[in-house]
C-alpha cells in the first residue's frame, strides 16, 4: 500500500514557541447509513478498506487539482 505524506499547514500566521506547523492528511467521510460497521471502530485506531470508485469529474489547473469519485463498492479488510 502507498503511504501519502501530509502537507504542511503554512498559513501565514504569527509562530509562538508554543505553537508548530500542523501536518495535515487528506480527509474522508463515510456516513453510517452507507457505512454502519465504522460506527463500532475506534477513533485513533487505522483500519483498511478497499473501495471500488467510478470517477466523475477531473479538475487539473492553477488553482485546483483534484478527482472527483462516486463509491459504487467497498471491502474491509481484517
Amino acid at each position: 500500500m502507498r503511504k501519502v505524506e501530509p502537507k504542511t499547514d503554512d498559513y501565514d500566521r504569527p509562530m509562538s514557541s508554543k505553537e508548530k506547523k500542523v501536518k495535515v492528511y487528506p480527509q474522508l467521510r463515510l456516513d453510517h447509513e452507507s457505512f454502519p460497521e465504522t460506527k463500532k471502530w475506534e477513533v485513533g485506531k487505522e483500519y483498511t478498506i478497499k473501495l471500488k470508485l467510478k470517477m466523475t469529474g477531473l479538475s487539473i489547473s492553477r488553482f485546483q487539482n483534484d478527482s472527483e469519485f462516486y463509491i459504487t463498492g467497498f471491502e474491509i479488510n481484517k
